[in-house]
């Protein structure tokens, strides 16, 4: 089964290839709002470790499991249903805050709401 994610800020990540030669590496830009598939396809890679097909814009390439799942906890990258679940979970939130008036609290969930839905919906575009 494939996953989709989304970026949630921008970043940079070097490919490298796992071959012998150096002229196969280059450096991709990730945009917030951008998308790409997580396949199935695993290779193990001696000394280096578990690699995963992506799927990226024009590209098909190997990252390291380990790299992706740093993405995940820094917060640079979640998958699809995350997101959606986050925002359903921030709506929540926003509403719980106006019912209460906690006008602190409301500032800070509405900002990250707001971030959100402009990520969904450049997803939505895609």
């Amino acid at each position: 089964m494939q996953s989709n994610y989304v970026v949630l800020k921008s970043f940079q990540y070097l490919i490298e290839c796992t071959c012998p030669s150096p002229n196969h590496t280059f450096m991709l830009e990730f945009h917030k709002g951008d998308t790409f598939i997580i396949t199935e396809e695993k290779k193990y890679v001696d000394s280096l470790g578990w690699l995963v097909l992506v799927l990226i814009k024009d590209y098909s390439v190997y990252m390291y499991i380990d790299e992706l799942e740093e993405f995940v906890a820094e917060k640079k990258i979640c998958s699809i249903m995350d997101l959606e679940l986050k925002i359903n979970y921030l709506q929540y939130k926003v509403n719980e805050t106006l019912d209460s008036m906690d006008e602190g609290n409301f500032s800070l969930y509405a900002k990250e709401l707001v971030e959100l839905k402009e990520v969904q919906d450049s997803v939505a575009v895609f």
